[in-house]
Order: structure tokens, then C-alpha cells, then sequence
């Protein structure tokens, strides 16, 4: 009987510096907007699979060439091109093919070549991808904090309190940024979001 009225003793001490430590802290989120200077990238499936009028005649090395000659019309080089045939295998179609992925840093091209049609081409996906340095994070989760502070500071004041030190910082934000542009998502502005807690005085 000891035992229990012990243990319960325990748990009502528990709660009661959880609730005075719930009571005397205040969490808030911070954000910080950045801009982000991606990489533009964009696959292309060139097969057999896609070639529906002229599949007996036409080879693989035809609607190849045929494509990369549309492209060298509107100015990019077939040596910016990257063949990745492990990709096609993977894709598990019958007919001959390859996938041919295109690299650039300027959107305005990156539309130029999606604009090219050719026989036996489609489209496989098409994704801007940026790093961040550390220091940029460092600089971004200061700034993020700082709005935090701010966020705070106001909150407390409403309630007649003051923010201490803080004692906890979330950090969630990834240094690699992908995302597909299937809807055309162009945006290259970021929020970099933090959480902290801070003591209330």
C-alpha cells in the first residue's frame, strides 16, 4: 500500500513541475524568406514504344537524330545531353530506347527545349533543384530566430509577461532542395521555418 500511495505521490510531482514548466515556457515559430537560384532539369524518353506510324521502318538511331536535330534548330547542342539507358531498362518497355536528360540554369531555356516536339519523344519529369551552403543556413536559421524573438516578445507583453533565454530551437530545413515542376511551379522563393521556446519572466 506504501508502495502505491508512493507512486502516486511521484506522479503528482511529475505533472506538477511539468504543468509549472508548460506554465513558464512560450513556443513560436520564425521564418525567414530567401531566394533560391536553381538548376533547371528535364528528362526526356526517346523510344520505339512512342512510334506509332512508321514503327517498321524508323530505328532507334533515326527518332534519336531526328530529335536532336529540332534541337539544334533552336540552339542547344546534342552534347548537353546526357544518355542515361539504366533508366529506360528500368522503365520496362519492350521497344528499344534511351532517356536523354537536359541540364540548365536559365528557365527561359529550359522552356525553349520543352517546346520541341519530335516523333518518338516524351516527356519524363522535370524538376528544379538547388543546395544550400552552411553558411546560408547558419544566416537563414539567425534570421528566422530573430523573427521568432520578435513573435515572442509581442506575445508576452500581451499577457503582462517578458521572454528569458531560449531553451529550445527546431531546425527542420533540408540543405538539398527538389521539387517537380509537373504544375509549373516556378517560384523561387523559400520561407525557412524554425521553432522556438523560450522562458517567460
Amino acid at each position: 500500500m506504501k508502495k502505491v500511495v508512493l507512486s502516486m505521490a511521484m506522479l503528482l510531482m511529475t505533472v506538477g513541475v511539468f504543468a509549472q514548466n508548460f506554465q513558464n515556457n512560450i513556443t513560436v515559430n520564425g521564418n525567414h524568406k530567401y531566394s533560391i537560384a536553381p538548376e533547371y532539369s528535364s528528362k526526356m524518353i526517346v523510344s520505339l514504344n512512342n512510334v506509332y506510324y512508321d514503327a517498321q521502318t524508323m530505328s532507334l538511331s533515326e527518332v534519336k537524330s531526328g530529335y536532336l536535330d529540332k534541337l539544334g534548330k533552336v540552339g542547344i547542342s546534342s552534347d548537353r545531353l546526357k544518355e542515361d539507358p539504366l533508366h529506360y531498362a528500368l522503365l520496362g518497355y519492350e521497344k528499344e530506347g534511351l532517356i536523354l536528360e537536359f541540364k540548365t540554369n536559365s528557365l527561359e531555356e529550359m522552356q525553349k527545349f520543352l517546346a520541341v516536339k519530335s516523333i518518338g519523344v516524351t516527356r519524363s519529369d522535370t524538376t528544379l533543384e538547388a543546395e544550400l551552403t552552411d553558411a546560408q543556413m547558419a544566416d537563414y536559421a539567425k534570421a528566422a530566430f530573430d523573427n521568432a524573438k520578435k513573435k515572442a516578445q509581442g506575445l508576452a507583453a500581451k499577457i503582462g509577461r517578458e521572454i528569458g533565454q531560449a531553451i529550445y530551437v527546431s531546425d527542420t530545413n533540408y540543405k538539398k532542395i527538389s521539387e517537380s515542376m509537373y504544375y509549373g511551379n516556378t517560384n523561387q522563393d523559400r520561407d525557412y521555418y524554425i521553432s522556438v521556446s523560450f522562458e517567460l519572466q
